[in-house]
């Protein structure tokens, strides 16, 4: 994993009362094998009775755009167990290589 880069903006994932929490910078495999460098996150959504996110944000190919992928979502304050999971992931993708 990395240690440093620039935050993403997440505004247009939170709404009032949302709380965003970074959990990682890493190099994540796709699907396809391709590494891509992610910043990791899990967003507790408080609206419709409470939902916890885990999302992957990635540089997009065009310049100043970023691509958010939806990873996982579990209903409730899922928090540490999504930050677990995705420090798993990006732990195991780390390995890989």
């Amino acid at each position: 994993m990395f240690d440093l880069a620039p935050a993403p903006d997440l505004a247009l994932l939170l709404a009032p009362g949302d709380e965003a929490r970074f959990v990682a910078l890493c190099r994540w495999t796709t699907r396809l094998g391709r590494a891509e460098t992610s910043w990791l996150y899990v967003v507790l959504h408080r609206g419709h009775g409470g939902w916890t996110h885990a999302y992957r944000v990635v540089p997009d190919r065009r310049p100043g755009h970023l691509a958010v992928y939806l990873e996982r979502a579990e209903q409730g304050d899922r928090r540490e167990a999504l930050a677990a999971w995705l420090r798993e992931r990006a732990a195991a993708a780390d390995d890989r290589r």
